[in-house]
């Protein structure tokens, strides 16, 4: 059990319950506090009852994708003055796919299958980096 991410609030939507098990598994055993989402209307109200410090999101989702919700969360970030950085875990993995992504809003784009390692070490590094820019 590791403590990478102590203290760490992580908002996790995916639309597959073994990914998203997986994911919160993972994350948790780490130290991550984490909160699961299905869906684009779960993320948003996990996230207006509280911002996490990372956003870890698939693209493809059913309804409403990925890029549905960075836009509707770069829209409540603007409202707080901060943005909560984001990462795109997704099938995509084109270098177009990461174009859109990171143009899209998201910080990082990553492709699945992902490496636990390096998803936690990207997780770390957003949030330090976004901790210390929004804290002076």
């Amino acid at each position: 059990m590791g403590v990478a991410l102590k203290g760490i609030s992580i908002l996790i939507v995916e639309d597959d319950t073994d990914t998203r098990d997986l994911l919160r598994v993972l994350l948790e055993s780490d130290g991550g506090l984490v909160v699961t989402a299905a869906s684009v209307k779960e993320a948003l109200s996990a996230y207006d009852r509280r911002r996490p410090d990372v956003i870890v999101a698939d693209i493809g989702m059913p309804e409403y994708n990925g890029y549905t919700l960075i836009g509707r969360i770069r829209a409540r970030d603007r409202e707080h003055g901060s943005i909560v950085p984001a990462i795109a875990l997704t099938a995509y993995a084109t270098s177009i796919d990461r174009d859109t992504v990171l143009s899209a809003g998201f910080q990082l784009h990553m492709p699945k299958p992902f490496e636990p390692d390096k998803l936690i070490t990207a997780i770390v590094d957003l949030a330090t980096k976004y901790k210390q820019s929004t804290s002076g």
